[in-house]
């Protein structure tokens, strides 16, 4: 069967990770995948087992425990179903963003408008006949989880600096252990997903930026589509 291409128009959330919908905000994303989906489904829980593009389902029996079901994309809203559970959308944004100290690196975000980060795909399987849910923010990073790193890191740098070292490298030490201890005061009101540790001495590169497969688009670099997008984020967050 072969794949369709439509743009998908969608509802998003006042600002990422709410649910309220009061300033009528939508977004669009294109969506290039099969035009149907067979779900197989547990009977007694109702979960989504395995999705297939249908020339792609395995030729054998059914499991007796399981219901075979079709997801056609008929509607913007079943698309995006198929987009969550299956496939089909091209890799998402990624954006630097200015938060938190100057002198510190700045955070990398996915668009807060794609569909993947709008909408909670983790509870999809439950049951994806179910209206579609907004994402919230799940605090899986809290302040007292950031201080325990901070504090740990803290603790294995105690040793890093000697009388006898060049004193370049003492400033460096020294500074990166303020930074450190800074952090709360630094970073208050930051979202907690959006905290960045400073970046040690022994460091030699940042990851999120130094990455080749990771394409950042950087502050400089937006166009007003993006900066639209990025209206999500939380106000001090550019």
């Amino acid at each position: 069967m072969a794949n369709i291409t439509k743009v998908l128009t969608y509802s998003i959330p006042d600002a990422l990770y709410s649910t309220e919908t009061t300033l009528g905000k939508t977004s669009t994303q294109i969506y290039n995948g099969p035009s149907e989906i067979v779900v197989w489904v547990d009977k007694d829980t109702g979960y989504v087992s395995e999705t297939f593009a249908p020339e792609d389902e395995p030729d054998r029996p059914l499991a007796l425990n399981l219901r075979r079901e079709i997801l056609k994309a008929d509607t913007d809203e079943n698309t995006i179903r198929i987009a969550l559970l299956y496939g089909g959308l091209e890799k998402p944004k990624i954006y630097e963003v200015q938060v938190g100290p100057a002198d510190q690196p700045n955070a990398i975000i996915t668009d807060p408008s794609d569909i993947r980060l709008v909408f909670n795909q983790v509870d999809l399987p439950a049951d994806y006949t179910a209206p579609l849910q907004f994402m919230e923010y799940k605090r899986n990073v809290s302040w007292d989880f950031i201080k325990g790193v901070r504090n740990s890191l803290l603790s294995n740098s105690d040793g890093k600096i000697a009388s006898d070292m060049p004193n370049a490298m003492k400033t460096e030490w020294t500074a990166y252990r303020q930074k450190l201890r800074d952090m709360p005061t630094d970073w208050a009101g930051v979202p907690e997903y959006l905290v960045k540790f400073p970046k040690s001495p022994e460091e030699t590169f940042d990851s999120n930026f130094d990455d080749p497969a990771v394409d950042v688009i950087r502050v400089a670099d937006r166009t007003e589509e993006d900066n639209d997008a990025l209206s999500q984020l939380p106000n001090g967050v550019r």
